[in-house]
């Protein structure tokens, strides 16, 4: 008989010790049509140094959980990857301040804190198109709706870039868009986006030190590099009356239509 007793009251035990477990609510879900992207890329200070601890949060809303913006950090180079990201969207880096990222369809991104070296957000940009030759599916995925969310950031801010203002700077790019061509690749995998490629014009009007800024991959940023390449040559800077070698970028829209 005590045997017996004993077994009940561990079996209450247990029992008393898995309801302690039990969450407070059960997830609710609704279902979500939304294109996202994956966004990789790095963070580097004024002097070309990684940022490191540095968070990065997406506009996006609806992604898992309902009003939780998906977010993540910098490693110790530098470098994130941002799940969940909309394909237009605006990237919110808090330091100190809140600083803020216009992203345009771009798979790859380089943050400069507090100033970039070269104005990509002001410079005019060539938009190129092709003909949609897969029709798009949006993805659907499960939000939890019923979850708690606090936002404990700042105030937000503005980061302000600077800018190479060349006065022939329209009609250049107008030459480079006419070199660049919407690679295949790209059309078959539905790709859009913006690409930014940075180079240097050095004192003999060569170009030197392609750099993606910004890249959606699929042959698209190495098309833009191949353009810039040979396209046009370019003036470098004057620094009192001297060539100097100087930084510039060249802003390409990849878009699709249904036309």
């Amino acid at each position: 008989m005590k045997t017996i007793l004993v077994f009940v009251l561990l079996l209450f035990i247990l029992s008393a010790c898995h309801a302690q477990f039990i969450p407070p609510y059960k997830p609710k879900y609704k279902i979500v049509k939304q294109d996202t992207i994956n966004i990789r890329g790095i963070v580097l200070d004024i002097l070309n140094n990684p940022v490191t601890e540095l968070q990065i949060r997406s506009k996006n809303k609806h992604y898992f959980y309902e009003g939780l913006n998906p977010y993540t950090y910098t490693d110790k180079q530098g470098r994130f990857e941002l799940r969940g990201a909309l394909i237009n969207d605006t990237l919110d880096c808090f330091r100190l301040k809140k600083m803020s990222v216009i992203n345009n369809g771009s798979r790859y991104l380089e943050i400069h804190l507090p100033l970039l070296t070269t104005d990509t957000s002001r410079k005019p940009s060539a938009e190129v198109t092709a003909k949609r030759v897969k029709k798009r599916t949006i993805p659907t995925f499960n939000v939890i709706t019923n979850s708690d969310i606090s936002d404990y950031y700042g105030v937000a801010g503005d980061m302000i870039v600077n800018s190479d203002q060349l006065v022939d700077y329209p009609k250049y790019l107008d030459s480079i868009k006419l070199l660049v061509h919407y690679p295949e690749k790209a059309i078959k995998n539905n790709i859009e986006g913006t690409v930014i490629i940075g180079f240097d014009i050095l004192k003999d009007e060569q170009f030197d030190n392609f750099k993606i800024i910004r890249g959606i991959g699929y042959d698209c940023d190495e098309a833009v590099i191949t353009a810039i390449k040979n396209g046009p040559k370019r003036h470098p800077g004057i620094n009192n009356g001297r060539p100097v070698k100087s930084q510039s970028s060249v802003t390409i829209n990849f878009k699709l239509t249904d036309k």
